[in-house]
């Protein structure tokens, strides 16, 4: 038992999910003028965020909008790697009536998202997740049927961060439906669009744009 399950705040649940990063403007390179971008029509709670239970039955509309990044990343010669931002995604776990809000700021895939997900879907005990990045780190342990996840800043001692406890089983029901819609937006962006730019396929960084 690490020390910190003592001062952990107990929550009912966590909302997890996962959104694409949406921009209004395309910048081919510095000092060059900016090109418009159309977002996509349907309903968002945030004008510059698609949640995945936003963006589901939308698939058209998403992919139309990743269809003119491709375009004017063509048109202007670059690589993936050179527009790789515009295809960015993030994870959240939120419970809003205990003002929590777990980040994961260095995951902008599915593909790395999906590792943290599995892992808290699963059935293992003990430390189950660990992970940290420049001014960032996790780690979830699970323990009788309670998952109890620290979010930190390894790099200062002044940030205590944040820790929650809470049932698994609750959590755990809502990865699956989460895991399953983005997985059927990522593979039709892949479809319609080339899987370069959505790892879970294949994803060679420098290589060409080949975006449909």
């Amino acid at each position: 038992m690490e020390p910190w399950f003592a001062d952990a705040k107990p929550i009912d649940s966590l909302e997890p999910e996962i959104a694409f990063h949406l921009c209004d403007e395309f910048h081919p390179a510095p000092y060059q003028r900016p090109e418009p971008l159309a977002l996509p029509g349907f309903q968002r709670a945030e004008r510059l965020r698609a949640c995945t239970s936003e963006a589901i039955g939308h698939e058209a509309e998403l992919a139309a909008y990743y269809g003119q990044v491709a375009a004017l990343a063509r048109q202007h010669a670059l690589k993936l790697h050179q527009v790789r931002q515009y295809f960015w995604m993030d994870l959240r776990l939120d419970n809003e009536d205990a003002n929590v809000h777990l980040s994961f700021p260095w995951y902008d895939t599915f593909s790395s998202m999906d590792h943290f997900l599995v892992a808290v879907a699963g059935h293992d005990e003990g430390n189950i997740y660990n992970d940290q990045d420049q001014g960032w780190a996790v780690e979830v342990w699970a323990r009788n049927g309670t998952l109890y996840i620290r979010e930190s800043n390894p790099d200062s001692d002044d940030e205590p961060g944040q820790a929650v406890a809470l049932p698994r089983t609750g959590l755990q029901a809502r990865i699956a439906p989460l895991r399953e819609r983005t997985a059927k937006l990522v593979a039709y962006l892949a479809k319609e669009l080339g899987p370069e730019a959505w790892p879970g396929s294949e994803m060679q960084p420098a290589g060409a744009l080949d975006l449909r």
